[in-house]
């Protein structure tokens, strides 16, 4: 029964993928679909309940925002199946522990997230929810080749009975565990040759420059970028090593949230969320996302700000022929941009991630992995994998602190240190220094 309701949830999910001419219609859709999943939910959660009473079902885009912290400690209320937090993390952390993720908490799934926005969370789904889950998933990955024989290796921190609900005789998921060494999962990998990769992009790296990688890839394998920010020296090494662009997976403990089309372009999966828009940069090509999930009711999530930055996609058609609007990247967290004083005048320059990306990737050689964290107002730490001009660095940092208006910071060369795989590899951040 399981099985034959993902299939159905399949189907759908890639009807809906065109299902829209036009945005209005969309849009339109999308409202009527948050109102009465609204309507579900606020006789269910007494968190919600409340709001409805207090600002009414017809003005939910009137409600306050909502976030993890707030999630976390609304949880007991939050939730629909009535699971309070300590047990639900008592659970998890015994599944952490024993490394056994096949389990369920009277019949939810229980995850834990990983922790990088300064606190874990706990997420709820029950067995409608995954199944509605997994046909999405199947039906964004896979596309139209969900009756070839199919054999995935995912690379993720924790194992869920999520991926499991979907597997059947043609279609087998392999979980590979980030806490253990890539050379271990290696003989392995090899003996099952996937014909679907899924991994970080730093795991994708290493498998990139791993020996005889091209011997155990499948070809035309899929290849799935998860978990973490993919930026583009990360994009040119598994492409070298791999031989291939890998799509992108944008999942958190919020949901399944976006995905890669079959013309590359990263669609947001707007038959299942709504997505306003808090604009960060004067441009209006980066903002934060504020979401609204229309088919997750255990744990609701009902203008739910991220803490991730979006970029604006291209605005123009997709040949894929969907509506669904497009990401041109997600950049990273929000407290990956760094903030310098201004040069002349008050207050602070914004300096996004992906400005000191582009800057650094010129000065440093081949292959270097970075990191820069800023630890104080001005100061940047940079530590680097291997040797590098310190004098070409200032140079790169300064051109690009001229070219926005800000002061130039100290650049302090620090000891690499090889980041654990089962934790995102967040290479620019910045200390809570103010």
């Amino acid at each position: 029964m399981d099985r034959i309701a993902t299939l159905w949830h399949y189907g759908q999910a890639r009807r809906r993928f065109t299902a829209w001419a036009d945005r209005s219609a969309l849009e339109a859709w999308q409202g009527k679909a948050v109102i009465q999943h609204l309507r579900r939910i606020s006789a269910r959660s007494p968190y919600f309940g409340e709001r409805a009473r207090n600002w009414g079902i017809q003005n939910w885009r009137s409600w306050p925002m909502t976030n993890k912290g707030e999630m976390m400690a609304e949880f007991d209320r939050w939730n629909t199946a009535g699971i309070q937090l300590n047990e639900a993390s008592a659970f998890a952390e015994r599944s952490e522990a024993s490394r056994d993720f096949s389990g369920t908490l009277r019949g939810y799934t229980v995850g834990l997230s990983s922790g990088t926005s300064g606190s874990r969370g706990i997420f709820l789904a029950c067995s409608a929810e995954r199944r509605i889950w997994a046909g999405m998933l199947l039906a964004r990955v896979l596309r139209g080749t969900l009756g070839m024989e199919h054999r995935a290796a995912l690379f993720l921190r924790a194992d869920s009975p999520l991926y499991h609900s979907v597997g059947s005789r043609r279609l087998r998921f392999e979980f590979f565990d980030l806490m253990r060494p890539i050379e271990d999962h290696l003989s392995r990998l090899r003996a099952l040759r996937p014909t679907i990769l899924a991994a970080p992009p730093a795991v994708l790296v290493q498998l990139a420059r791993a020996p005889g990688s091209e011997a155990w890839l499948h070809p035309p394998a899929i290849l799935l970028s998860v978990a973490d920010v993919l930026d583009d020296a990360a994009r040119a090494s598994i492409r070298q090593g791999l031989g291939r662009d890998p799509g992108q997976i944008y999942q958190a403990t919020e949901g399944f949230l976006a995905a890669t089309c079959p013309e590359g372009r990263l669609h947001w999966n707007e038959d299942a969320v709504f997505v306003e828009k808090e604009w960060i940069d004067t441009a209006r090509t980066r903002y934060v996302p504020i979401l609204t999930d229309f088919r997750r009711w255990t744990q609701p999530v009902i203008r739910y700000r991220l803490d991730d930055i979006a970029v604006c996609g291209d605005s123009s058609p997709c040949p894929c022929g969907s509506s669904f609007e497009t990401l041109g990247a997600v950049e990273g967290r929000c407290d990956d941009i760094l903030r310098l004083e201004r040069k002349e005048g008050e207050g602070d320059v914004l300096i996004y991630p992906d400005f000191v990306r582009r800057a650094l990737i010129l000065a440093l050689p081949v292959a270097t992995e970075y990191s820069v964290t800023q630890t104080a107002r001005d100061v940047w730490e940079i530590a680097l994998s291997q040797p590098a001009p310190v004098g070409a660095i200032e140079s790169r940092v300064g051109d690009l602190c001229q070219k926005l208006g800000a002061r130039i910071p100290t650049v302090t060369l620090v000891e690499w240190e090889q980041p654990s795989l089962h934790r995102k590899q967040r290479r620019i951040r910045r200390n809570d220094w103010a």
